[in-house]
């Protein structure tokens, strides 16, 4: 025994088909839109870390060039500009001394011109992550600290760049 549908069934069932396939997905074409530049990946500038009230965070400074490792640390202890502190972005580094940094492959000694023990953690993270970040390629250099008061070298890791 066979069923049949009635005939009202099939032709709304095939009327339904019929109005879909002309009516698309109402989404119009509108050819190619005009957005900006495309994504790049890592934006340029001169990368730098200073506390805020959220806790340390990458400033970019944008239409600079990637700086070499020293300029990135000489800038950094000049401290924030004046947009970054409108911010909220501030630095516990001193304003006075010097950074010298040597790199060798895989690693960067930063050598202070003041006490170790006279920065903050949040200040050590400031040199750690910026040097950590200044390379424009490669893998992240392993970070040692020397001072008058530590002058075997201590290793440091920036927390924002550890893994787990």
């Amino acid at each position: 025994m066979t069923v049949h549908q009635p005939v009202t069934v099939r032709r709304l069932a095939a009327s339904a088909a019929l109005l879909l396939l002309t009516c698309g997905c109402s989404i119009p074409s509108t050819g190619p839109v005009r957005s900006g530049l495309a994504a790049t990946g890592i934006q340029p500038g001169t990368r730098l870390y200073f506390p805020g009230q959220q806790g340390i965070r990458l400033a970019i400074r944008p239409g600079t060039r990637r700086e070499d490792l020293q300029q990135t640390l000489d800038t950094l202890l000049a401290g924030p500009d004046r947009a970054e502190q409108r911010t909220g972005l501030y630095s516990e580094l001193p304003i006075t001394g010097r950074i010298q940094a040597t790199a060798a492959p895989g690693t960067v000694t930063l050598r202070l011109s003041w006490p170790a023990a006279s920065l903050s953690t949040t200040a050590i993270q400031q040199l750690v992550c910026t040097t950590e970040d200044a390379p424009a390629a490669g893998p992240p250099p392993r970070v040692a600290i020397v001072s008058s008061d530590a002058p075997g070298a201590i290793q440091q890791q920036c927390d924002l760049h550890r893994d787990g």
